[in-house]
């Protein structure tokens, strides 16, 4: 599994993004390149390997579960082709102000909550408590991260390579 990395990104530098979804290749160029820029990532969130259990407590059911519990890892939208290889995900600056709205009101029991009931087929093998608190760990992170692009009218893009 590899590491999850969110991005808060201005409207022109979304619209690169935009721009090549669909297209792995040139999406991945773009990913690499907003990476490269230093000030793009002191944007960022990583949220390592822990952006799987925060999925998979808060949003078992994936793109068929509630917004915007779907929208922390799963975003609004996918914009990768081949999802064996890669997700990149998108939400618009009021979607992300939507989801900062719900990790405000998510508190770490609630979490806790959640992944103890996470489905049986979507647990990792590292299952149990110290995963748990390696995820709520990378959560606190997302928390004040989705607040500022809340605060700033930012898109956030999620993106995961495989």
């Amino acid at each position: 599994m590899e590491l999850g990395v969110h991005f808060r990104l201005d409207d022109a530098e979304a619209e690169r993004v935009l721009a090549a979804a669909g297209d792995d290749e040139r999406l991945r160029a773009v990913i690499g390149e907003l990476e490269a820029d230093e000030e793009v990532w002191a944007r960022a969130c990583e949220t390592d390997k822990a952006w799987d259990p925060i999925a998979c407590a808060l949003a078992p059911a994936g793109d068929e579960d509630e917004w915007p519990a779907r929208g922390v890892i799963g975003g609004a939208r996918a914009f990768q082709a081949d999802a064996d290889e890669s997700w990149v995900t998108h939400l618009d600056p009021r979607e992300a102000a939507e989801v900062a709205a719900y990790l405000s009101a998510l508190d770490d029991g609630a979490f806790a909550a959640a992944y103890a009931e996470m489905p049986e087929e979507l647990r990792n093998p590292e299952f149990g408590p110290e995963e748990q608190q390696y995820a709520l760990a990378m959560l606190a992170g997302l928390r004040p991260f989705f607040e500022a692009a809340r605060r700033e009218g930012q898109h956030v893009v999620f993106t995961v390579a495989y």
